[in-house]
């Protein structure tokens, strides 16, 4: 099979070399980006769920170190009746 990459067919912008394993590699990374697209989708629900998650633990842990010290701290005594 003949070779379909060569160095230097595409100027980048930003001055990163044309190599054939940079060409490669954008091909490999455009590949991968149109075969998910909903990996975006997934990462905003993710950023999403780490917040709330991350409040409800804030939440919880605030009840349980001052919310329920009372009920805690509390004693039962037993007194028979005479």
């Amino acid at each position: 099979m003949a070779q379909s990459l060569f160095n230097e067919v595409i100027e980048y912008s930003d001055g990163t070399p044309a190599t054939a394993s940079q060409l490669a590699k954008d091909v490999a990374t455009f590949l991968r980006w149109t075969s998910e697209p909903e990996h975006d989708d997934r990462k905003r629900m993710f950023i999403k769920a780490l917040g709330m998650f991350t409040f409800l633990a804030v939440l919880a842990y605030y009840l349980k170190r001052h919310k329920f010290t009372v009920l805690k701290s509390r004693k039962i005594q037993f007194k028979p009746k005479n």
